[in-house]
């Protein structure tokens, strides 16, 4: 048994000869050792700070001059912008096709002149109305700062008018899928309404507003009672302001609130016109200017008025677009200091002279 302590005794002070003394409760780490971990770790944190923000800026989506107009980016950026304004072709003297099957109107005109004095190219974009708003039957529609002159990039686009702001029998009115979905960046003609005012951003008006009324074949051979509508059926344009929640807020007309199979939209004047001449519907409610402004001459369709018309328009005919756009504030720029000048009002003159043939043009006084 000694001999076995002993040779263990042994083994054990050879074994703590071959080991070193434990260096940390000697000795401890170097100064220089120390700062050089310490650099270390530090660089490595800076590293990972910014491979996080440049995988971050690349996600980023630029919603055109937005920052810009806040104080944000710079003028290149802004130049670089290429904007992108719809326009349509079924709004008498202010947007048609001529015999030669191209886009003219006083919309072009003043689009031109207006990105002009704002210092920006605009172009058109056509698609169908509703794209901007959209509102269907028996519902409810839905849907920069710069000191200097900055170069903007504009194009107009053809495109529906529902494309805008929709419409549809029986659903409520809503933004049109153009105009959400940021296919363009403007909707040319537009009235702010209370509804419609909710969902998009608006410039300032530079068409006056207008009220709504009855139309009915020449002759009223119905004897249509513009004081109670009980029990008719009304067709609408689709999309347009005077839709059939404007007519429910007319509160001399008796049964002005309609029931969903009393209404009727389509798409186009002459749809509208095709719906009251042929008596598919009693009577159509829209613009009071459809005949004035040269939709029709007057021997077919005949407007009869409400005794006490409401107004349904916040304000005139102006720019429409989505709210994280910043459009209208560089195009009210352009259009103030159209106004400041008199060209505007000049402008609006010579269109009513060069569209005449068309219909009339409606001139905002400012």
């Amino acid at each position: 048994m000694r001999k076995l302590d002993e040779e263990a005794t042994a083994s054990t002070a050879d074994i703590r000869a071959v080991i070193p003394p434990d260096r940390a409760q000697n000795s401890g780490l170097s100064l220089p050792t120390m700062l050089l971990g310490a650099l270390c770790v530090l660089l490595a944190i800076i590293a990972i700070v910014l491979a996080a923000v440049s995988m971050n800026r690349q996600n980023v989506f630029n919603l055109g001059p937005a920052q810009t107009a806040a104080g944000g980016g710079s003028d290149a950026q802004v130049a670089g912008k290429t904007w992108l304004v719809m326009i349509g072709h079924d709004y008498g003297a202010h947007e048609y096709i001529d015999v030669q099957g191209n886009l003219a109107g006083y919309h072009h005109d003043l689009i031109r002149e207006v990105c002009e004095a704002a210092g920006i190219n605009c172009r058109t974009v056509w698609d169908s109305y509703p794209n901007c708003w959209d509102s269907q039957a028996g519902q409810h529609g839905r849907g920069g700062q710069g000191a200097g002159k900055v170069r903007l990039n504009c194009r107009t686009v053809w495109d529906s008018y529902p494309n805008c702001w929709d419409s549809q029998a029986g659903q409520h009115g809503r933004g049109g899928q153009g105009l959400m979905n940021g296919w363009y960046d403007a909707c040319t003609g537009w009235s702010r309404t209370r509804l419609r005012d909710g969902t998009f951003s608006f410039s300032k008006a530079f068409l006056p507003t207008h009220t709504s009324a009855f139309y009915v074949r020449r002759g009223n051979p119905g004897n249509f009672d513009v004081d109670d509508i009980s029990g008719k059926k009304i067709v609408f344009l689709d999309g347009w302001v005077d839709d059939e929640k404007c007519l429910a807020r007319q509160r001399s007309i008796t049964g002005s609130v309609l029931p969903v199979d009393k209404i009727v939209h389509v798409a186009d004047t002459d749809k509208f016109m095709e719906q009251i001449s042929t008596g598919q519907v009693d009577a159509g409610w829209a613009a009071n200017t459809l005949i004035s402004q040269g939709y029709y001459n007057g021997t077919i369709l005949q407007l009869l008025a409400p005794t006490s018309p409401e107004q349904c328009m916040l304000d005139g005919s102006a720019m429409m677009s989505r709210k994280d756009n910043n459009f209208t504030i560089y195009w009210n720029q352009g259009f103030d200091k159209l106004v400041e000048s008199g060209r505007f009002t000049r402008l609006c003159s010579e269109a009513a002279q060069r569209y005449g043939r068309v219909g009339t043009v409606a001139c905002l006084n400012v």
